[in-house]
């Protein structure tokens, strides 16, 4: 007794081979000279008449050969189609993920398309943003779950420009009672930053650690994995051999009877 991945190897060949016949008749259809044969020649009513060669034409085929050699394919890939949808309804797996059953007897049809639901999904995760890293992060005890804030703080001095002097050279003066002149002091000017406070900045974000969307991301591809290796199992269920294709093509066909 077949199995269901057996089915669904063959379903789409079934599928082809019934989409080129059933075109093929089509064309075959709409030539209605092969379905005629004929005969022709001269009966003369003179004895000495000139005679003249019988022309045979035969009928290629009748309209009833095209029609049962189409229905052969269209019976047998009805029948597939049947027995797939007939058996996917009792083809059913438990998706585990390792000694832990997710989903009880999950359809094989499900299974399916729950693969390809998971890998958009996990596109989805995949953008989650992440805490940055070269920072000390630290749960926050004021903000609530899954806040974050930066265990150190950032500071930046905050300054100002000012002006500063020295004097290199005295100013220099005559002594009282001598005569001379006096010097005035040399002193050097220059500005200069000079600090005045600090900026303190602190950071607290909701984003997750890269260890969680790790985690979660296996999380998704196990369940991807556990998917496949369910249908497969569901995959091998024993095929409804039922056939309806004749039953559906003897239906139509009995019209031709009348």
């Amino acid at each position: 007794m077949p199995k269901l991945h057996q089915l669904l190897a063959v379903e789409s060949d079934l599928e082809g081979k019934y989409k080129r016949i059933c075109e093929e008749s089509k064309k075959v259809f709409s030539k209605p000279a092969l379905f005629i044969g004929s005969h022709r020649k001269l009966e003369s009513f003179e004895e000495n008449d000139v005679k003249h060669p019988e022309e045979n034409q035969e009928m290629t085929t009748t309209v009833y050969e095209r029609v049962n050699y189409t229905a052969g394919a269209v019976e047998a890939y009805l029948d597939a189609i049947y027995q797939k949808e007939a058996t996917n309804q009792v083809a059913k797996a438990d998706l585990v993920i390792g000694d832990k059953v997710i989903i009880a007897d999950v359809p094989a049809t499900f299974l399916l398309a729950l693969e390809s639901r998971l890998k958009y999904v996990r596109g989805v995760y995949e953008t989650m943003p992440t805490l940055g890293v070269g920072i000390s992060w630290r749960p926050s005890e004021s903000k609530g779950n899954g806040i974050w804030e930066m265990e150190h703080p950032e500071e930046k001095i905050k300054t100002k420009m000012t002006f500063k002097s020295q004097i290199l050279v005295p100013a220099q003066f005559p002594k009282e009672g001598e005569s001379g002149t006096s010097l005035p002091a040399q002193i050097e000017k220059w500005e200069e930053q000079v600090a005045v406070g600090k900026f303190v900045k602190n950071i607290w974000c909701s984003l997750i650690t890269s260890s969680q969307k790790a985690k979660v991301l296996e999380r998704i591809d196990n369940l991807i994995n556990g998917a496949k290796m369910a249908r497969q199992k569901a995959n091998s269920t024993k095929a409804v051999t039922n056939k309806v294709g004749a039953n559906l093509l003897n239906y139509i066909n009995d019209g031709l009877k009348d």
